[in-house]
């Protein structure tokens, strides 16, 4: 039973990272509807999170990171990209605490928010939810508060993180980390806990 458990849990990890490596390397990673373009691949690091636990959130919130580096370094088109190459930003510690410490603090947080939740009995379905949003609002205030920090000169200040999480990109990455998250976690969830 326990090697059984295993591989169902290495397994549902492979599949999440493969997802996100194919949606990170394709331009899946963006759902463009004029005005917008909003960013889906923070989405797999907290359905992971969720699913799997802190420490496979994190693990999904490194992949994430490597894939934003890859991406800064060999198709960057602003001052704000290059910031997440080390090899391309002039200050190769600030670059890496930009693309990876939010992104593992993402994983890690959607999943003690979602076991706190449950702990407290909030409902699965608004566990989930409130994760999800909270996961993605966090990631959001420590990649541009590092942007701040490590890149001053690129002004990325308070007004410009606050700005950025009121607008409609940074709403709508936020509620779609809601409402996907929800939508995958949920049947996924009551179906493991039947079969165990």
């Amino acid at each position: 039973m326990k090697n059984r458990q295993r591989t169902l849990h290495l397994t549902q990890l492979s599949l999440l990272i493969a997802i996100e490596l194919v949606v990170g390397l394709t331009p899946l990673s963006f759902i463009t509807v004029p005005p917008v373009s909003i960013t889906v691949l923070h989405i797999p690091v907290i359905i992971g999170a969720i699913l799997l636990g802190p420490t496979d959130g994190a693990l999904l919130g490194v992949v994430m990171g490597c894939i934003s580096i890859f991406r800064a370094t060999t198709a960057a088109t602003s001052p704000v990209d290059m910031a997440f190459s080390p090899f391309l930003s002039g200050n190769p510690l600030g670059s890496l605490l930009v693309a990876m410490v939010g992104r593992v603090l993402l994983g890690i947080v959607a999943a003690l928010l979602f076991r706190l939740f449950i702990k407290l009995k909030v409902p699965q379905t608004v566990s989930i939810a409130l994760a999800a949003v909270l996961a993605s609002l966090v990631h959001t205030v420590v990649v541009l508060g590092l942007l701040a920090v490590c890149f001053a000169d690129l002004g990325v200040g308070l007004m410009a993180i606050l700005l950025t999480i009121v607008s409609l990109n940074g709403s709508l990455e936020i509620i779609a980390a809601g409402v996907v998250a929800t939508a995958v976690c949920k049947p996924v969830l009551a179906y493991l806990h039947r079969h165990n």
